[in-house]
């Protein structure tokens, strides 16, 4: 994780970044404290789930599919949530999302995954553009493709979660887009936010993810939960 000042190249998986002494990692709208500094890597739009080199590290910009994160990835990632748990509302660190815009653009019904998005960016001190029915009331209705409607929506907010109808979706806007995608549940594909709720769950009531038998039930083939 050691990028500075990158630019998105059109059409390409990868973003560059170039050499500098800069502390921070720059992104398009928001930076990250960096661990390293002074050396050049490529930072990917869109990573496949089997390339654990750059996931384990959380060099990543989009979320697609749960397999992308591995072990020390849910770690990080689990470690930050206990971490905001502790957050009392009203303070600095609960505002630390202020002045950054989430698009929800929802091709499917949805009460608890909307809902949530939009309460947790909200608490976070950031604001909401809210699309529901997209697919009835967005210029989809018209004929618009997702991928046009992703470089259109891109313009107007910091990162874009999707709930759409067909699996394999959300990598298709990831593919186009210069802004986070969060997959919100792509048909009978993936649901990786409700994937990573889910183990973390079961880490905080249980107190270990290795050793576990967990069973599933319902329907598996096109419960996207699942996969």
């Amino acid at each position: 994780m050691q990028l500075h000042h990158w630019q998105a190249l059109q059409g390409s998986r990868a973003t560059h970044g170039t050499r500098c002494s800069g502390t921070v990692i720059c992104t398009r709208r928001n930076s990250i404290p960096a661990t390293r500094h002074g050396q050049q890597v490529i930072r990917r739009a869109y990573v496949e789930p089997g390339d654990v080199k750059a996931w384990h590290k959380l060099d990543c910009k989009h979320v697609v599919e749960a397999q992308q994160f591995g072990p020390e990835a849910l770690h990080a990632i689990f470690a930050e949530a206990a971490q905001m748990e502790k957050v009392k509302p009203g303070t600095a660190e609960a505002k630390v999302l202020d002045g950054r815009v989430m698009a929800t653009l929802f091709y499917e019904p949805s009460t608890r995954t909307r809902l949530s998005f939009e309460s947790a960016i909200t608490h976070l001190g950031g604001t909401v553009l809210s699309t529901e029915s997209a697919g009835e009331y967005s210029s989809a209705a018209k004929g618009e493709t997702l991928e046009d409607t992703i470089r259109t929506i891109e313009n107007y907010a910091d990162c874009i979660v999707l709930r759409h109808f067909q699996a394999g979706s959300a990598k298709r806007a990831a593919l186009v887009s210069s802004v986070p995608i969060i997959n919100a549940g792509d048909g009978p594909g993936q649901h990786p936010t409700q994937a990573l709720l889910d183990v973390y769950s079961i880490k905080k009531e249980i107190g270990r993810l290795n050793n576990l038998k967990i069973g599933m039930v319902g329907d598996l083939l096109n419960g996207r939960i699942a996969h």
